[in-house]
C-alpha cells in the first residue's frame, strides 16, 4: 500500500511539474497582453492576441465570434479608457497547447462626473499555435470594489 501511495504521489508531482511550463507560458502571454494594452492601447492588444476564431462574451452584450468582429467592436473604444488586468493563475492540458488563465481587472474611463472605475474578474481560454499563445475565448464580468488589504 505504501509503495502504491508513493508511486501515486511521485506521478502527481511529475505531472504537476510537466504542466507548470505551459501554465507559466500562458501566464506570461497574458501578462504581455496586459502590458501591450497599457503601452499600445486596449484595441491594439486585443487585436494582436486574439485568435482568428475568437469568441467574445462581453458583459451585458450578446456573444460574438471572429477576430474581424472583435476589431470592429473595439473601434468604438472610449478615448482615454483603460483596461488594466492582472493574471492570477491558470491550468493547461497535458498536451501543453491549450488552457486557461484567470485574473482580475480594473476598467477606468472619464465619465460625466470625472474618472470612474469598475472592477471585475475574467477567464481567457488560450490555444498555442505556430504564432504562439492566442486567446480563443474571453469572458469577464464586474465585481464589487475590492476590500483594502490589511
Amino acid at each position: 500500500m505504501k509503495k502504491i501511495l508513493a508511486a501515486t504521489i511521485s506521478a502527481a508531482t511529475l505531472l504537476s511539474a510537466a504542466l507548470a511550463g505551459p501554465v507559466d507560458d500562458m501566464l506570461s502571454a497574458d501578462r504581455a497582453f496586459a502590458a501591450m494594452a497599457k503601452s499600445d492601447g486596449v484595441p491594439a492588444a486585443f487585436a494582436a492576441y486574439a485568435s482568428d476564431d475568437v469568441r467574445m462574451f462581453p458583459e451585458g452584450g450578446a456573444p460574438y465570434q471572429g477576430r474581424d468582429k472583435l476589431v470592429e467592436r473595439f473601434a468604438g473604444w472610449p478615448e482615454g479608457a483603460m483596461l488594466d488586468w492582472t493574471p492570477m493563475d491558470g491550468a493547461a492540458a497535458s498536451s501543453g497547447d491549450f488552457g486557461y488563465t484567470w485574473g482580475t481587472y480594473v476598467f477606468t474611463a472619464q465619465g460625466e462626473d470625472g474618472e470612474t472605475s469598475s472592477y471585475g474578474k475574467y477567464v481567457s481560454i488560450w490555444r498555442k499555435d505556430a504564432d504562439g499563445w492566442k486567446f480563443i475565448v474571453d469572458i469577464g464580468n464586474q465585481s464589487p470594489v475590492p476590500e483594502p488589504a490589511d
